[in-house]
């Protein structure tokens, strides 16, 4: 891994270029060998794919006839920021795609109509207890605005990691799912230990919360916070 310093005529630089990888750190930007992903095609990385495969071609289908320019319309009116805080706007395609997984992700039907609006709550600061132990029993999550009834709560985790680790980065995967309100502490202990086994003694675990809208698949952005086992 090397490091770099950018001109005035180049500030910043991300991504893969040929063999190499651009990306900035705790210290400052770098440039490390492109390693390529492992590609394990396991049942739920085959369903993602599957999924993505499946909205793409309704997206072309004569039923989206009616309904595409509209997309577009809408997404034009939701761009989003890259890795440099720099607004793009989607296309109509990209939006369909990101409403319709979230629905998949909740097991709620299709959307062909675009929505009016998309908007889905924050759930702010989290707060993360556990009990019991060694091991311990519970493991609980509390969001500082609960969902409401027409959204759905998705919890992601990550396995164990070192508690000197100062971010998740990519490891989180999915282990709770709920509709509607749950006003009280969430205890994902069961559904964790089902996705990475019982938790480690001396490790911490990364959490992250966000709410899908259950009507259009808008997604808040996610809250995340860390625990030490």
């Amino acid at each position: 891994m090397a490091k770099v310093m950018y001109s005035t005529q180049v500030g910043d630089m991300r991504g893969k270029v040929g063999g190499a990888v651009h990306s900035s750190g705790k210290f400052g930007s770098y440039i490390r060998r492109k390693v390529s992903p492992t590609q394990p095609r396991s049942n739920a990385q085959m369903n993602i794919r599957a999924d993505f495969t499946a909205i793409s071609k309704l997206w072309s289908s004569a039923s989206m006839n009616t309904y595409r320019a509209a997309w577009i319309a809408l997404a034009a009116g939701y761009p989003v920021k890259d890795i440099f805080g720099q607004s793009h706007p989607l296309t109509g395609l990209q939006l369909f795609l990101a409403l319709n997984r979230g629905l998949h992700n909740i097991g709620a039907a299709r959307l062909l109509i675009p929505p009016v609006s998309l908007n889905a709550l924050f759930p702010g600061t989290l707060t993360l207890a556990k009990s019991g132990g060694p091991p311990i029993t519970t493991l609980t999550v509390q969001p500082a605005t609960y969902a409401t009834a027409t959204e759905a709560t998705i919890i992601d985790a990550t396995g164990g990691v070192s508690v000197g680790r100062a971010s998740a980065g990519a490891r989180f995967r999915q282990v709770h799912m709920v509709s509607g309100v749950i006003a009280a502490p969430i205890d994902i202990f069961a559904n964790y230990v089902l996705k990475f086994g019982t938790p480690i003694i001396g490790r911490q675990i990364f959490v992250r919360c966000r709410y899908i809208t259950i009507a259009t698949g808008a997604q808040s952005l996610g809250s995340q916070a860390a625990i030490t086992i």
